[in-house]
Order: C-alpha cells, then structure tokens, then sequence
C-alpha cells in the first residue's frame, strides 16, 4: 500500500483515542488538563513543522521563481484559508451555551470529518515527495487528533450515556483523513512532484499556521500555565527528536 495512504490511515484513526476518556472518567480537571497539554503540543509543532520544514523546502524548491510571485502566492493562499477557517455556523456558540451535548458532539463529527479530508490529501502528496517530511506532518497531526477526537467522544458520550454512539461518530470523523488521501492518487497524482510541490508545500504550512493560531490557540484554555508549559516543553522536545530519527 502507498505510504501516504498508510500514515493517513495512522493518523486519521488516533481520533479514536478520544474513546478512552468516555472510561471511567469522574474529574472534568483531569480532562482539561490532558487536553490542555496535547493542545500545547499539537501547537508548538505545528508551528516549528510549518517553518522550519515546509517553508525552508518549499523556497529551496521554489528559488528560481520569481520572488514577488511567491509572495503573491503566499499572501493569496493566507486570505483564502483565513476566511475559510472563520466561516462559523450561527448556532454553535448557542448550542453549547445551551449545554446540549448530542448536538455539539454531532457538529464537531461534521467539521472534523471535512477538516480531516484536506489533511489526508496533505498527508498523501507530502509523504509521497518527500517521507521524512509526511512523518513529521502525521506527527503533528496526530497531536491535534487526540484532543479533536475528545471533543467529539465525551460530549456525544455524556448526552447519550452511549459508547457505541460516541465510537461510530469519532470513527466517522477519522475516516476523512483516508479518504482525503486517496482523492490525490485519483485526481491529480501528477502534481506530485516537480515545482507543483513546492507551491503545495507553502500552502500546507499556511494551513497548518492558520489552524494552529486560530483553531487551536483559542481552545488552549487553563488557570494552571504549568500545563501549557509541559506541552510545549514536550511539543518542542518531540521535534527536536523527530529531526535526528528521520
């Protein structure tokens, strides 16, 4: 099997992970406090992924364009994904205002099964140009995986009392990553390569930006900075080791 299609695979079913905190779970702090710090690591390595691997191959791919078309390209693909990520439904805030669980679980399946979609594609081109590099991208998806996964699990869990329910709307979610990785070996495997890959390297590193800054930041929320602190400190140290594994 194609190893792209294998780490979207491995990336997409770590949303399940959220299953285990619908286990015996009794104190809310202890969540906050994992999902705090699984948070800061997703964060912090996305980050460090985005600049200092995809931009930093990206240019070198790119450095007989133009300069001022590649900023043109950069700035383009910024507004757009910016936009796209603010798109928010009118209710959800109610909605969880309002504490009705079921509703936000089933509304976090569907943005995170079309969140994971473009992932998967990402996962796929990225691995199959360049392996260190796919690994490096998993890893941080991976990271923010667990927590995404949580936030569709416990709420579904704690509304219906259901651990069948809360599996099949997580595992609905995983599968967009495999899905997403097959879309490029059927739609456009030719870019793949070439300066193609170059442009679409600078747009995963925006992407991953704009939702660490945006999505992931913002739900970084915790009276003990301590926690922010380890995640970071762990997110930084994973980094670092992944550079001298691949």
């Amino acid at each position: 099997m194609n190893k792209g299609i294998i780490l979207s695979i491995i990336a997409g079913f770590t949303t399940l992970t959220g299953m285990l905190f619908t286990i015996n779970f009794k104190s809310k702090k202890n969540i906050d406090k994992i999902i705090t710090i699984s948070l800061s690591m997703a964060f912090i390595v996305m980050i460090l992924v985005s600049i200092f691997d995809l931009f930093i191959e990206s240019l070198n791919i790119l450095s007989n364009k133009p300069f001022l078309s590649v900023l043109l390209y950069i700035l383009i693909n910024y507004t757009i994904i910016y936009i796209i990520l603010h798109i928010k439904p009118k209710n959800n805030k109610k909605l969880v205002e309002k504490g009705e669980l079921y509703f936000l679980g089933i509304f976090n399946m569907i943005a995170l099964l079309f969140h994971n979609i473009p992932e998967g594609i990402i996962t796929y081109i990225t691995t199959n140009y360049n392996l260190k590099l796919g690994i490096k991208i998993t890893t941080s998806i991976i990271m923010h995986n667990i927590p995404e996964g949580i936030s569709i699990a416990v709420p579904m869990y704690y509304a219906t009392k259901s651990r069948k329910k809360a599996f099949i709307y997580t595992f609905i979610a995983s599968i967009g990553e495999p899905i997403g990785s097959i879309l490029p070996l059927l739609l456009f495997k030719n870019l793949v390569g070439g300066v193609y890959i170059g442009y679409i390297l600078i747009s995963v590193a925006i992407l991953m930006i704009n939702i660490s800054i945006y999505k992931i930041l913002p739900k970084i929320k915790t009276n003990n900075k301590l926690d922010i602190i380890i995640g970071l400190i762990i997110g930084f140290s994973l980094f670092i080791i992944n550079i001298f594994l691949t």
